[in-house]
C-alpha cells in the first residue's frame, strides 16, 4: 500500500507562484498569501474540516523505530487555537471526513471506520473487522473506498453496502457533487457516474491525490502539481500550478489549505503587492 500511495504523490512539477520572497500566488486573478500552519508533519495527505469547530482533521506517517517502515496516524491541527494532537485507538489511521450537520467526524484505519470524540479526544471503532479505508467522503451518508479492494462503498446504520452501478470499476478517491453525480479517481484518470442516467464518463487523465468539496458543496481535487475545481457542468478548471501537494481542502472562509512533503500550508486572500 505505501508503494501505490508514494507513486500516487510523488511528481516533477513547476510551482506557478509569484514570487518566493513575498510568498504570494495567483489563482483566478485573486493574489493569496501562503502561510505555514504545521511544520514537520510528514506527508500530511487527506484533509477535511469540521466547520463547526474549525478543526482539520488528517492523518500522516512516522517511521516505525523498531523496523523503519512507515505508519500511518489520524491527527487533528485546530485552525483557531493551533491545537494539534495524534488521535489514539485508531489502528493505521489513514483518512477522514465529516459529517457537518449532525456534528459527527469519521475516521478510517486499517480495520474499517471509526468515530471521533471530541470530549475523550479518542476515536471508536464503529464498523469492527471492517475493510481497510483508503478514502472518506462524507455527503448524505458516508462513502467510502477500500483497500485493496478498490471499489466504492456505503456505511450507514452500521452496515456497509458496495455502490451498485461502481461494483465492477476500480475506484480509489471519491467525491458527490450537490446533484449527487459522483466523481471518481483510479489508475486511468477522472470519472463521473451521472445521477440522472447512471452512466459514466471520462473527464481526463488526472493523477489526483484528494478531493474535497467547500462549504457550499463545490468539488476541487488536486494533482502532486496543481489544484482543479469542478463546475456545475461538469468542466474541470485548473485554479494553480502548484509544486509538492499531497492533499487539498477549503475552510469556512474559502482559503485553500494543502499539505505538501512536511507541513501544512494556507492560502488566504490578499492586498499585499510585493510582486
Amino acid at each position: 500500500m505505501k508503494l501505490i500511495i508514494t507513486l500516487a504523490l510523488l511528481a516533477v512539477s513547476y510551482a506557478h507562484i509569484i514570487k518566493s520572497a513575498c510568498d504570494l500566488l495567483s489563482i483566478q486573478d485573486i493574489i493569496y498569501q501562503k502561510e505555514v500552519l504545521k511544520k514537520n508533519v510528514n506527508d500530511p495527505y487527506q484533509m477535511t474540516i469540521d466547520y463547526n469547530t474549525n478543526t482539520l482533521f488528517f492523518s500522516h506517517s512516522r517511521a516505525n523505530p523498531k523496523n523503519n517502515e512507515d505508519v500511518f496516524e489520524s491527527a487533528y491541527l485546530n485552525l483557531a487555537t493551533n491545537e494539534y494532537n495524534i488521535i489514539p485507538g485508531i489502528l493505521g489511521g489513514f483518512s477522514a471526513a465529516v459529517d457537518n450537520n449532525k456534528h459527527k467526524v469519521y475516521l478510517g484505519g486499517r480495520n474499517g471506520i471509526y468515530e471521533y470524540d471530541y470530549e475523550t479526544k479518542r476515536a471508536t471503532h464503529v464498523n469492527p473487522n471492517g475493510y481497510s479505508i483508503w478514502q472518506l467522503f462524507f455527503k448524505d451518508k458516508l462513502y467510502y473506498t477500500a483497500y485493496p479492494q478498490e471499489r466504492v462503498y456505503t456505511f450507514e446504520g452500521g452496515k456497509s453496502l458496495i455502490v451498485p452501478e461502481l461494483k465492477r470499476t476500480s475506484a480509489q478517491l471519491v467525491a458527490l457533487d450537490n446533484n449527487y453525480n459522483m466523481y471518481f479517481s483510479n489508475s486511468s484518470g477522472l470519472f463521473c457516474l451521472n445521477k440522472s442516467d447512471k452512466n459514466i464518463i471520462q473527464l481526463g487523465e488526472y493523477t489526483i491525490n484528494s478531493f474535497t468539496a467547500d462549504v457550499n458543496g463545490n468539488i476541487y481535487f488536486s494533482t502532486p502539481s496543481a489544484f482543479y475545481n469542478i463546475d456545475n457542468n461538469q468542466k474541470v478548471n485548473k485554479l494553480v500550478d502548484l509544486d509538492d501537494v499531497f492533499g487539498l481542502v477549503v475552510d469556512g472562509k474559502n482559503n485553500f489549505i494543502y499539505g505538501t512533503g512536511d507541513k501544512i500550508i494556507r492560502l488566504s486572500p490578499t492586498q499585499n503587492k510585493c510582486l
